[in-house]
């Protein structure tokens, strides 16, 4: 195993010497970027090798993280299937563990509570904040599903609040959710474990029509109630108006900079709605760039999430696919094109800009936002973590401490960052205010790029001989699986396999006019799995097997036997 950032060991002490309290799990609630997927991982593979568990499951709010979370088991050659349902009826014997999404499991709570009984079960449940008073249904079926689990680890990334609806599994002091174990964005920006994000505002003059029919205008430093206030800020995001196409200018141009020195650099636009993604691809494609979409109504969208991640592709454009969870490290620059305001949205939004990556030079990255009040007020409370952590590196740096720490000028410093500085007309009357950063921004800029970040440990492969020697009875990892550093995680291969075979029993039947389902039955018997299971239930050694028999099965026109094709 690598070496593990110092707030992980931290965590792990923590987490060794905690003691259950009344079927509750173990909180984490660490900045996004910081490494909770890394120290959920420690944690299950070290559980795993003292035998203390034998099953993992994983709870996800989104279908994409379980396979996300499959293939960062996958590196450490651990195969957890993503895509195993409760009508699959059990694991295959390859498997050690599956993860599923809260909805999946607030459908059918007693499958999964059978699952996590039938051996010692770690469950780990992500984002585990989606289980408030949000999502109800959510949080009973996990409750129900998972209460009787022999461990529980519980992830966040976002502080816990007050809540009517307590979220499962969680230790509540005076009403409000604690954690066990917590690692904030101003420890992990100390620490170099995540970027300084910066706050670009754009103000303007937006002109509307109310529903009454009564013309409006104002600005964003116009006091509103509601109901203007969101009519002004959706005007501003119009894709019609000009404000939106200036935002997406300076963000294009800030992002060309950033490439100069790091041509991977990424930009990301968050958007309300298909419509308005659409129409800032079009914005962008005016600026000389391919962006690429990546919203529901298009059925490649995950598909194109994945391979963005690692390619050099500048734009990505979303709704709220990207929001959580996702890891993209490459990305640096974003634009806040929605006008959905929630705490736990934007600090969603400002994680998928604070991850770092090894060996990187400027740790800066740049949320542009519109200069709404409520925007305004959620961007501050970051921007105050990040100027403390930047002014105390500055004094340590220069010598130059007083022991007063950032004093009571801090806060009219703060927020002398929000001055609007020009206004710019347009042919259509709306007026646009061009806040570019102002100087105190730049020179913290200027200081965290001057600053040499930490390096970034990722994991590496679990050594599979520590399953094998660790006595559980549990299938160890295959040879493939060991070697399952390579590109492909093991549920990547496996549903490869299965399509393989899908299309070779196709064929057989077709081939010699036999009956599908006879074909599937005959090739199941022949690997060992009993009728009464399918293909999903096949490891990835019977897979491949099963194939093999197919194919000779139909090259030479006669049913084989189980020494064929071995």
């Amino acid at each position: 195993m690598s070496q593990l950032r110092a707030w992980q060991e931290d965590a792990l002490r923590e987490h060794t010497l905690w003691t259950p309290r009344e079927g509750n799990g173990f909180l984490v609630e660490a900045t996004p970027g910081a490494g909770k997927t890394r120290l959920a991982i420690e944690i299950a593979c070290r559980a795993l090798a003292s035998g203390r568990i034998q099953r993992i499951v994983i709870a996800v709010p989104t279908g994409r993280l379980e396979g996300q979370w499959a293939e960062e088991f996958g590196k450490q050659g651990i195969s957890i299937n993503p895509g195993w349902h409760a009508a699959d009826g059990r694991l295959a014997s390859d498997e050690q563990g599956c993860a599923a999404t809260y909805a999946e499991i607030a459908k059918q709570p007693q499958i999964y509570r059978k699952l996590v009984s039938d051996k010692p079960t770690l469950v780990i449940l992500d984002e585990i904040h989606h289980c408030g008073s949000d999502e109800r249904a959510w949080g009973a079926g996990a409750r129900t599903a998972f209460e009787p689990a022999a461990a529980k680890l519980l992830l966040s990334g976002t502080p816990f609040r007050s809540d009517n609806d307590e979220i499962p599994f969680v230790n509540y002091v005076d009403g409000v959710g604690a954690p066990d174990f917590r690692y904030g964005y101003d420890r992990a920006l100390a620490d170099g474990v995540v970027r300084a994000v910066f706050f670009p505002r754009r103000g303007g003059l937006m002109e509307w029509t109310a529903p009454n029919g009564a013309a409006r205008s104002a600005t964003f430093e116009d006091q509103l109630n509601d109901r203007d206030a969101a009519h002004r800020l959706r005007t501003a995001l119009s894709p019609s108006g000009d404000w939106l196409p200036s935002v997406l200018g300076e963000a294009n141009t800030q992002l060309a900079e950033l490439r100069t020195n790091d041509p991977e650099a990424g930009g990301i636009v968050f958007c309300e709605d298909s419509y308005t993604a659409r129409e800032v691809v079009k914005l962008l494609t005016k600026l000389g760039q391919t962006p690429i979409l990546a919203i529901s109504d298009e059925p490649e969208a995950d598909a194109r999430i994945k391979t963005f991640r690692s390619a050099k592709d500048p734009w990505i454009v979303t709704i709220r696919k990207v929001s959580e969870g996702v890891d993209i490290p490459r990305l640096r620059v974003g634009v806040y094109v929605t006008p959905w305001i929630t705490e736990l949205f934007f600090r969603q939004v400002v994680g998928r800009l604070v991850r770092t990556r090894q060996g990187e030079e400027d740790p800066t990255a740049y949320l542009y936002i519109p200069d709404d009040a409520r925007l305004r007020e959620m961007a501050a409370q970051i921007k105050q973590q990040r100027d403390h952590v930047l002014d105390q590196q500055e004094a340590d740096l220069l010598g130059d401490d007083d022991g007063t720490g950032p004093g009571s000028g801090g806060e009219q410093a703060l927020f002398s960052l929000f001055t609007p500085i020009s206004a710019t007309p347009t042919d259509e009357g709306v007026i646009v205010d061009s806040d570019t950063i102002t100087p105190a921004e730049l020179a913290n800029a200027d200081q965290v790029k001057r600053m040499d970040p930490a390096t970034i440990i990722m994991p590496t492969a679990l050594v599979a001989k520590l399953l094998r020697n660790a006595g559980t009875g549990m299938a160890g990892p295959s040879t493939s699986q060991a070697a399952s550093a390579s590109a492909e995680a093991p549920y990547e291969r496996k549903e490869k396999l299965k399509k393989a075979n899908h299309t070779a029993a196709t064929r057989v039947a077709s081939a010699h006019d036999l009956n599908y389902g006879m074909v599937n039955g005959q090739l199941n018997t022949l690997v060992g799995v009993p009728k009464s299971r399918g293909v999903r239930q096949c490891s990835e050694e019977q897979l491949e097997r099963r194939l093999r028999y197919a194919q000779e099965w139909l090259a030479k026109g006669v049913q084989p036997t189980r020494r064929d094709a071995e």
